[in-house]
């Protein structure tokens, strides 16, 4: 029996996240609602890098075990890890800029053209799972849905043809 892939566990924790997103947000509540929108597009573009990129969650050791957290191998020093959005949304970000420069061309038009069309998480943050939601605002759930929808239907069409096109 093969093991899932890494690239195969981001890829479902992206669809569950965007499915909870929807169901929350269509019920109104719109804190819960707007963090899964950014977990489901970290996990779509991480499950994007590990496919597409030089991304590994390899040992970084001989021998060694893989890691939980994808990285960018480096040829001197520590790996570079993926971060959390908005650090792998922004074109601004060192994760998102090697991903751009990697995927653009033939092969990652769609992909740098969304990500540097807008920045809908720009304002997010993983730690607000630990606030009260008075801060989110329906008008950026809208626009982080809409994200959503984007980057997890180039993620689709990247698994049906084998390449971002």
């Amino acid at each position: 029996m093969s093991q899932t892939s890494k690239e195969d566990h981001y890829a479902g924790a992206a669809l569950r996240h965007h499915y909870d997103a929807v169901y929350l947000h269509d019920d109104g509540r719109l804190p819960n609602a707007d963090h899964h929108f950014g977990f489901a597009v970290e996990c779509a573009l991480k499950s994007l890098m590990l496919r597409y990129t030089q991304v590994t969650v390899a040992p970084l050791r001989s021998g060694g075990q893989p890691t939980t957290k994808p990285y960018i191998p480096q040829q001197a020093g520590k790996p570079r890890y993926i971060e959390h959005l908005p650090e792998a949304w922004s074109d601004t970000g060192d994760v998102i800029s090697d991903a751009t420069l990697l995927l653009s061309g033939r092969t990652g038009g769609a992909l740098s053209a969304i990500l540097s069309a807008s920045a809908p998480f720009a304002a997010w943050s993983v730690h607000d799972r630990y606030s009260d939601g008075s801060s989110v605002i329906e008008a950026d759930v809208v626009a982080r849905r809409a994200a959503s929808e984007q980057i997890l239907g180039l993620h689709e069409q990247a698994l049906i043809d084998g390449v971002i096109t």
